[in-house]
């Protein structure tokens, strides 16, 4: 008991999570704690009150329990414990011991050993050197979207390095050489930038054990080692961020078998010292949240390919796959991956003859030369063993890739003969070094891929049908686009190339899943709680929006993955009913960025997949895209392979967007191919952004897209008046939207002009300079515009009392509008009431937006005039009503005429100064069935307290179908404890929800914790937003650490990074 209380703020302070829960696994199986104790230490989610906890239950059972507390630190943390018994290691020693430590590394760093290495395992005799075989690659930064943001060099990346940093890349890209390139380059001294670093460690994931400590002395020096680990840890303490880790393939590790390691990743501000992890593509969610910066690889350079060729081959055989690699597109295309330059050099030197045209093409003939290697080296083996050796290595690869395993321990599981076979063919590599019991693997991560999909085609095309059916319930586990676009994209694309027939059966699985999976990057990180992220109230309102996109965004991709699984398969035209399925109304996104070269084959040979395409989108980029190159030296920035693409009398294409993104200028030749993609499909929309360079020249380019112009979006480019006038000759435009137009409106321009667009269905205008004249011109012109069905004005500031003349106008006659959406737009109550008496000549309205306006004055009565005619709108599904003095004496009225919409799904009462008698009168509302079908329900800003919240949460649960929650107020409020527990069990309850916003609630860690506990459990995508200067400080440091705010970066930008993830 001494101990514990002689070093009592020391244990409170530095126990860590980890530490506490191994200790308590360990009295509680000594039965020295009950379960009961055991939960409420575990329930304590700050780190600092879990230490309190145990220590006083300790405390509490005498002497004996607590000498066997003292135990339990000794056997989990013996730094920790030596520390506390004899002081700290002097400052002269942890020198010594870090010194001794660069030493051996340095040493380990620059031998034949750590320099020398076989990529394609030990049993293909090619050999890299780090000093001659590996060229500097080139990378590119992203941010926190994953969008490419510039370029840099090796030199700039370790330059401008901040920890964590996540390197990404494909299968095969050289993370693994680049990781130990750099170890390399900081104990040859070779490198500026790494002298800062005193002590560099180059760590596996993939076979890290126990603790960084194990792991080091296991990987990197010897066990046992000569620093302990109480001197070990001091040392890595002490030098801080002068200590670097690299660790390599984040998609390879597995947490629990290294808890500490992943603390050290997720956790770094905790440790403070420099972290580099590599991790696959589909792998980066992973990292998104938690790293400072993220680079991918790039792709290899024509000059550093022939380099890699060269140092493998030599001058003869080098000279003959060059000629094939000039010659073939297709092995371009490959040699931008270094793993499929080496595999290509080893084929090369087994056979002079194959020209690989894809990477499942590749690996095959790699795998074959390994099989037939075998039957030189056991020629007394049968042929039937060897095939019944690959069948065993084939399951191994395929249920490793649905386990995440990529070591396998088999040696009581795997026959003699069969071990033999693998081992000598090279498909399995063992590895026994420092190990009891050896260690099986594949020599790369995408070749037990590959084996794994050889398999899988082989059981969904074997003659046999329980095998058949095997294969099916490998893919039945594959059931949402999710998975498919990420774990499982490389076994898929295998399973396609290997044959033509298991492809058909892959793209009719595809066809027939429906299920997103994760959308949101904070749940695919890791099956934790999910987000508690900072927000501000604009990205509230689109919250809805929002989750639309992600769901967009996940099916552009699933159809990017359909389109390289049909590249792999070369079925060109042979499966073209399987893919027209599975392409019927689907959406397809070209970026002139990056144009697979397989795109060329889909248009050729899939005509129907093109009809049947919903959408095809391309986004043509300007200089501002292309770096590097002088701006006088391009004559056209659009590159010849989109026009090629397009510009083919043979397809037929039903809508085409495009999109012209930040074009400082735009040359004649520019606009010829626009009008050459533009002309290919009977529809076209045109979106213009950012492009001051358009300015002036929109006339030319809107003359020759006149013919199937249909949608035009202009954001953030100047107009002229040229501009302004060409654009309202446009008679065929359905929709016009311009947004983030700042200039004056010019006299003859888009106001005055607007009456000709006689066709125009939907007219959007978004932050644009407009005054109340402009207005005025405005209203003349709707009166003409007979189609228009939608009508979204919003942050119009300078139109003053103009908007009256524009609900006049857009509802003062029967019309078939809609959607109304005054958002924002300076509404005053003559527009409100021209609305109420407009309201029946308007009964198809659906969507009627007036939030984010303030009603001056006693707005009640406009809006109770408003409320009287609501009932006239039968189909309304969306109402966001504004705000005002007084306004929330209409609730009674409002929710009478509420119980008439059964089929409302958004409702908005943003500041209606609600108090918690309306809170009663809205949740008896809900109660009684009335909103039983929303979706979106926005109570933020009102003088609600617990009670009033209380009551009304009580009465959440016939809400089935709600998906977002605003219940922030406007004022800080303290929360009491039921309505926190309330509201955490209809969140459990209500499974559609995604999304819950409680800004100015003050919440600790407790609530929290139980906020989320609903939705760990049912393991959906939820999002909990809440206010960070509202988070009790102890809280938020440790538990919920803020967002850094990093150099250069706006407030805003930090805010809309997301900030608190449970």
């Amino acid at each position: 008991m001494d101990f514990i209380k002689t070093n009592y703020v020391k244990l409170v302070q530095r126990m860590g999570p980890t530490i506490i829960h191994q200790i308590i696994d360990e009295l509680y199986s000594k039965d020295v704690i009950n379960l009961e104790e055991k939960d409420v230490i575990q329930c304590e989610t700050v780190g600092t009150r879990a230490a309190r906890s145990i220590i006083n239950i300790m405390e509490q059972k005498g002497e004996s329990a607590c000498q066997l507390f003292v135990d339990c630190l000794r056997e989990t943390d013996k730094f920790l414990y030596e520390d506390l018994l004899n002081g700290s290691v002097s400052a002269e020693q942890s020198e010594q011991n870090w010194q001794r430590m660069a030493q051996d590394l340095k040493r380990l760093y620059g031998s034949a050993y750590f320099q020398k290495f076989h990529p394609l395992g030990e049993d293909i005799d090619i050999i890299f050197d780090l000093e001659t075989t590996f060229t500097d690659a080139l990378f590119w930064k992203k941010d926190i979207r994953n969008q490419k943001r510039g370029n840099m060099t090796l030199s700039e990346c370790l330059d401008k390095l901040r920890s964590p940093t996540a390197i990404e890349g494909g299968a095969g890209k050289g993370k693994t050489t680049l990781l130990k390139r750099i170890a390399s380059l900081w104990a040859s001294g070779g490198c500026q930038v790494l002298s800062k670093f005193k002590l560099v460690f180059f760590i596996s994931l993939s076979s890290a054990q126990r603790g960084i400590y194990d792991t080091v002395c296991k990987q990197l020096l010897r066990e046992p080692y000569t620093v302990d680990r109480n001197s070990f840890r001091k040392a890595v303490q002490d030098l801080s961020e002068s200590v670097l880790f690299l660790l390599d393939g984040y998609d390879e590790f597995k947490p629990e078998n290294c808890p500490e390691i992943e603390e050290l990743i997720k956790h770094n501000f905790k440790f403070h010292n420099t972290v580099i992890v590599s991790t696959r593509t589909e792998s980066v969610s992973n990292m998104r949240k938690c790293a400072e910066m993220i680079v991918e690889i790039g792709d290899l350079s024509e000059e550093n390919s022939r380099l890699i060729i060269a140092n493998i081959l030599g001058p003869e055989l080098s000279d003959d796959l060059l000629i094939q690699v000039r010659d073939s597109e297709t092995m371009k295309e490959l040699m931008k991956t270094p793993l499929f330059v080496v595999i290509s050099c080893a084929i090369r030197l087994g056979d002079t003859s194959v020209i690989p045209r894809t990477q499942t093409v590749l690996f095959r003939t790699l795998y074959d030369l390994m099989i037939s290697q075998t039957q030189y080296k056991m020629p007394r083996v049968a042929l039937e063993t060897v095939r019944e050796s690959t069948d065993v290595c084939g399951d191994l690869a395929l249920d490793g890739i649905f386990q995440h395993c990529f070591d396998f321990y088999l040696k009581k599981q795997l026959h003699s003969e069969h071990e033999e076979v693998l081992l000598k063919s090279g498909l399995l590599n063992m590895h026994t070094a420092n190990r009891f019991n050896p260690v099986y693997r594949f020599f790369h991560k995408s070749f037990q891929e590959y084996v794994a999909g050889r398999r899988l085609h082989a059981l969904l095309t074997s003659s046999k049908d329980s095998e058949v059916k095997r294969g099916q319930q490998y893919l039945s586990q594959i059931d949402n686009i999710s998975d498919i676009c990420n774990k499982f994209y490389h076994l898929l694309m295998c399973t396609c190339g290997s044959s033509k027939q298991a492809a058909r059966m892959v793209f009719r699985h595809m066809a027939t899943v429906k299920c997103h999976g994760r959308l949101l990057s904070a749940p695919v990180e890791s099956d934790k709680p999910s987000g508690v992220v900072d927000c501000d109230q604009e990205q509230i309102s689109q919250n809805m929006e929002e989750l639309h996109k992600l769901e967009e965004s996940n099916m552009e991709s699933f159809v990017a993955c359909a389109l390289s699984f049909f590249a792999e398969s070369l079925s060109n035209s042979e499966l073209s009913s399987e893919l027209e399925s599975f392409f019927q109304d689907k959406r397809l996104h070209i970026s002139s960025l990056s144009i697979p070269a397989h795109l060329s084959d889909f248009f050729s040979h899939l005509p129907n997949c093109l009809t049947a395409l919903g959408l095809i989108e391309l986004e043509l980029f300007g200089e501002k895209h292309c770096p590097g190159i002088p701006n006088q030296t391009r004559k056209t920035y659009i590159p010849q392979q989109a026009v090629s693409l397009f510009f083919d009398w043979t397809h037929s294409l039903n809508s085409i967007a495009v999109y012209l993104n930040d074009f400082e200028r735009l040359s004649k030749k520019d606009i010829e191919k626009v009008e050459k993609i533009c002309c290919s499909a009977k529809s076209l929309r045109l979106h213009v952004t950012r492009s001051r360079g358009i300015s002036g020249k929109l006339p030319e380019v809107l003359k020759r897209c006149k013919p199937n112009l249909k949608d035009l979006v202009i954001e953030e480019t100047p107009l002229m008046l040229t501009d302004e006038q060409h654009i309202v000759l446009m008679q065929r435009l359905k929709t016009l939207s311009i947004s983030n137009l700042q200039t004056e409106r010019p006299e003859g321009g888009l106001m005055e002009g607007i009456q000709n667009l006689q066709n125009v269905k939907k007219l959007t205008l978004n932050n644009i300079k407009m005054t109340e004249e402009d207005a005025k011109h405005m209203a003349k012109g709707i009166k003409h515009l007979n189609n228009l069905t939608h009508l979204h004005l919003s942050k119009l500031e300078h139109i003053g009392n103009g908007l009256r003349f524009i609900a006049e106008a857009a509802t003062s006659r029967a019309r078939s509008l809609e959607e109304l959406e005054l958002v924002d737009c300076c509404l005053m109550e003559e527009a409100v009431a021209v609305l109420a008496q407009n309201v029946n000549n308007n009964r198809s309205l659906a969507t009627l937006d007036l939030s984010e306006n303030h009603l001056e004055g006693d707005a009640r009565d406009s809006l109770d005039k408003l409320v009287d005619e609501l009932g006239a709108l039968s189909d309304l599904h969306t109402l966001m009503l504004p705000w005002g003095e007084s306004v929330s004496g209409s609730l009674p009225k409002l929710l009478k005429y509420l119980e008439k919409l059964p089929a409302l799904v958004k409702l908005g009462l943003q500041k209606w100064c609600l108090t918690d008698q309306d809170m009663e009168l809205l949740a008896a509302s809900v109660r009684s069935g009335c909103l039983r079908e929303l979706q979106h329900l926005d109570l933020s800003g009102n003088c609600v307290g617990s009670a009033g919240w209380w009551a009304f949460v009580s009465g959440l649960g016939g809400l089935r179908k709600l998906r977002v929650l605003d219940l922030s107020c406007r004022d800080s409020m303290q929360p009491e404890s039921r309505l926190v527990n309330e509201l955490a069990r209809r969140i459990s309850e209500l499974l559609a929800l995604w999304k819950v916003v409680l800004l100015n609630w003050r919440l600790d860690g407790d609530d929290l914790r139980n906020l989320n506990k609903g939705n760990t459990a049912f393991g959906r995508e939820f999002q909990l937003l809440v206010s960070p200067d509202t988070m009790e400080d102890e809280e938020v440091d440790e538990d919920f650490p803020r967002l850094r705010k990093t150099k250069g970066e706006h407030a805003s930008d930090v805010t809309r990074r997301g900030g608190r993830l449970l």
